[in-house]
């Protein structure tokens, strides 16, 4: 379904379809290459050493592929942090190998150069697993090799039902383009501030559509500001009577205002074709708001849309999404039996 090529352009590999794929599609669903268990950050490094010991060889040279820009390379040879874990994992082994061979001089500081290389490819190729890393992190061969856009055609997210990540299809692929991803995540900011993770992180910088046309950055700048408008109304901060003077977002009070509010960021994000997990969450503010205004019928609409597009972006395994109605399907069943209590 897809290969591999060397785009000179960019000094770096890409995934491109070898065939038409119909939106929805399950591109991949990948085995990770190595998992660092949930740490806290200042030991991330540390343990991914350690795993990267336990690690197979066929999976190390798989690892050792995945590519990163010079930029960032440079910028992580002065990471005072990564610097300090590495050498501090050495320490703790005594300044041994795997092998059990001491390392000196110029063995020891090839170790800890190759250790950084895979410490930087780790961070910039690293995907969590599950919200908030709670499985983890892993590195995945095929998405490693996925390159960046703000209107990805393709949504990847990790399965802890599968323990694979699953890559879809989320627009119709042509045969012969490339498969594109969203690095970021949340695709309710500027240009400017998706320009600074992009090239902070990765040493990238992204030209797609959204981020040449000034019509559509100022899109964006809605969006933003009514995803804020809804997080203050989530937390009460918009009780607060100086809150739009303050903040200059709009102060939504009510149910009714925050699924207008929600509908305007659900039809500017399907405007831009932006059908990822951002629209997944708005269809079900959308949804919730309309159960809180009173008008279940509507909230299953929505609820109904929601599953759809969850569907689409991760497949139909999602018993690990039940706790908390997470999951688009546990959501149309609450709803329905709130629906039914009204009738």
């Amino acid at each position: 379904m897809v290969e591999i090529r060397w785009l000179d352009s960019i000094e770096s590999e890409a995934v491109f379809s070898t065939r038409d794929i119909r939106r929805g599609t399950r591109i991949a669903a990948e085995i990770p290459l190595i998992v660092v268990p949930p740490v806290p950050r200042e030991k991330e490094l540390s343990r991914f050493c350690d795993e990267m010991y336990k690690a197979s060889e066929d999976n190390v040279a798989k690892i050792s592929e995945l590519s990163f820009r010079p930029l960032v390379k440079e910028r992580m040879k002065k990471d005072h942090c990564m610097n300090q874990q590495v050498w501090g994992f050495y320490k703790a082994r005594k300044w041994k190998d795997n092998t059990g061979t001491l390392l000196k001089g110029k063995k020891l500081h090839k170790a800890i150069k190759t250790a950084m290389n895979f410490c930087t490819i780790f961070r910039t190729n690293s995907v969590y697993l599950g919200p908030e890393g709670r499985y983890g992190s892993g590195i995945f061969p095929l998405y490693g090799r996925m390159n960046h856009s703000c209107v990805p055609n393709a949504h990847a997210s990790y399965n802890p039902t599968l323990k694979r990540l699953t890559i879809h299809a989320i627009h119709d692929i042509e045969a012969g383009e490339q498969i594109f991803i969203n690095y970021i995540g949340d695709v309710c900011r500027t240009h400017q501030q998706r320009a600074f993770s992009l090239h902070n992180t990765w040493g990238i910088t992204c030209d797609c559509a959204a981020c040449i046309d000034p019509q559509v950055d100022q899109l964006r700048c809605r969006m933003l500001i009514l995803d804020q408008a809804l997080a203050a109304y989530e937390c009460g901060a918009s009780t607060d009577p100086k809150f739009s003077v303050t903040y200059g977002v709009p102060r939504v009070m009510t149910a009714a205002e925050a699924l207008k509010t929600a509908e305007e960021l659900n039809y500017l994000l399907k405007e831009q074709g932006l059908h990822g997990m951002e629209l997944c969450r708005t269809l079900r503010d959308c949804s919730k708001y309309a159960l809180n205004s009173g008008d279940p019928k509507i909230a299953l609409g929505y609820a109904l849309k929601e599953l759809e597009l969850e569907k689409t972006l991760i497949g139909t395994e999602t018993s690990h999404l039940e706790d908390n109605l997470q999951g688009a399907k546990y959501w149309v069943g609450h709803v329905r039996g709130q629906l039914g209590k009204s009738a």
